[in-house]
């Protein structure tokens, strides 16, 4: 399985020691499997109201998919907006996070992620996190003042987590199975480096992100998305909390919806609109040099199609008018991508046959389309680039069936005594589709909720 080419930050080597696999067996009040966003925002949370919390976490520092979460975070009606005299109020949000997923989203799950967002944002405010309305376009968005969002994020949230004197963190140690007793859950088995022992625990909170880095788990849930890459992710994300959550008959819910990205290579993704858009817009081509798509499909069926060819892969082809602009900077320059005055010398770079190459183009650039493209650019301007993608999943939209209380719910729709879910792994806020942002602000909405209802 590939890794990602993303390095965890190194502000995430603190104090925060492992503790040996010698003591066979440890009680706390709560046990948080998981530190990224929401494990650490679950334990801290725990912590603050006096209760012992150990937070394992299998990677060997903590910061999860998290970390490099790049954009922001969504939220409405904040102190920030007011600031800026920009308006992005709960019921925009509701709606905008509606719509985005389709309407198949839990209202009533997306209601108190909206509701408690200003609330949220104050509370990383007091942290030290320091944020701005992105735009007066993209009011949904607030991003740092400066620097990155997702490690920034992170380093609030350790340097809160140390201190509390009730919370334990133990990294590079990995929960393999949850203890259930007369159908409660009532702690985990965990493994270290010097071997396995039990954390006996009043309640459990799986906060283990999605499936991101498993594409055989991914594959298992929407057949579609075969061979997807894993690039835009970090290791640790490989479903282990829905596994050991089905073994306690917890219910899943959306498992069929990711959010995969069909320009991806080295770690990044690059917009769709370097295929799109009108006249000034490139194609993709599969290994033997022929188009084989319709551009222009939505992001994730337009994967979907490069996924089904023999390589799973692909190259976008375009020239310098798409290079001149920023997206396509980006993806040439990112992308590592190939560039020549002529298209037999590009053919020859990225080794397609450089007749069969030729001819898509030309064919393309006199309006012959057999895919239904019903907007077709022209690639005349030398030089001209070829850039590989490698089709990415980028988020887990379904996981964990779980209620307001972010109790894990089982499969005859009651809730699972012990168990709660925060972040990535519970479902039922997105549906087919994401706001970009809202990710982050579940981490903490839903890790405070959580925590609360775990010490309850």
């Amino acid at each position: 399985m590939k890794l990602t080419k993303v390095l965890l930050a190194g502000i995430l080597v603190f104090a925060l020691a492992a503790c040996s696999g010698k003591d066979k067996e440890i009680k706390t009040d709560v046990l948080v499997i998981g530190g990224g966003g929401a494990g650490l925002v679950s334990a801290i949370t725990v912590a603050e109201a006096g209760k012992k919390v150990i937070l394992v976490e299998k990677m060997s520092a903590l910061g999860g998919n998290t970390i490099i979460s790049a954009t922001g975070i969504t939220a409405s009606d904040t102190k920030y907006h007011e600031d800026a005299g920009i308006s992005f109020t709960k019921e925009d949000h509701f709606k905008r996070t509606m719509e985005t997923g389709k309407n198949l989203a839990n209202p009533a799950l997306v209601q108190i992620l909206v509701n408690k967002s200003s609330e949220a944002i104050d509370w990383l405010t007091e942290l030290g996190l320091k944020l701005k309305v992105r735009s007066e376009a993209e009011p949904f968005w607030l991003v740092p003042v400066e620097g990155h969002y997702g490690s920034q994020l992170i380093g609030v949230l350790i340097n809160e987590a140390n201190q509390y004197d009730k919370l334990d963190v133990r990294t590079k140690t990995k929960a393999t199975e949850l203890v259930i007793k007369d159908g409660k859950v009532i702690g985990a088995t965990v493994e270290d480096e010097k071997g396995s022992y039990v954390i006996y625990a009043k309640s459990v909170i799986l906060a283990t992100g999605g499936l991101n880095n498993n594409p055989e788990m991914i594959a298992f849930y929407n057949e579609k998305y075969k061979n997807i890459n894993t690039e835009m992710t970090t290791p640790g994300a490989t479903g282990d909390g829905i596994v050991m959550a089905l073994a306690a008959n917890a219910d899943l819910v959306d498992m069929q919806y990711f959010q995969v990205r069909p320009l991806s290579i080295n770690g990044d993704w690059y917009h769709e609109r370097i295929l799109t858009t009108e006249d000034v817009s490139g194609i993709l081509v599969n290994f033997k040099g022929e188009r084989f798509v319709n551009e222009t499909l939505a992001p994730k069926a337009l994967a979907a199609e490069i996924l089904k060819t023999s390589e799973h892969s692909a190259y976008a082809i375009f020239d310098n008018r798409v290079l001149n602009t920023p997206d396509g900077k980006k993806f040439f320059e990112k992308g590592k991508g190939f560039q020549a005055n002529t298209i037999e010398e590009l053919a020859v770079l990225i080794n397609i046959d450089a007749v069969t190459l030729l001819k898509t183009i030309n064919d393309y650039n006199q309006g012959i389309d057999p895919f239904g493209r019903t907007v077709l650019g022209k690639i005349i301007e030398a030089p001209y680039q070829a850039v590989q993608t490698l089709p990415s999943n980028h988020y887990t939209m379904g996981g964990l069936k779980v209620n307001a209380d972010a109790q894990v719910i089982d499969k005859n729709n009651q809730p699972i005594p012990g168990l709660f879910a925060a972040g990535e792994v519970m479902g039922g806020l997105y549906g087919d589709g994401r706001v970009a942002g809202n990710n982050t602000l579940d981490d903490v909405v839903f890790g405070k909720i959580a925590g609360l209802s775990a010490v309850k």
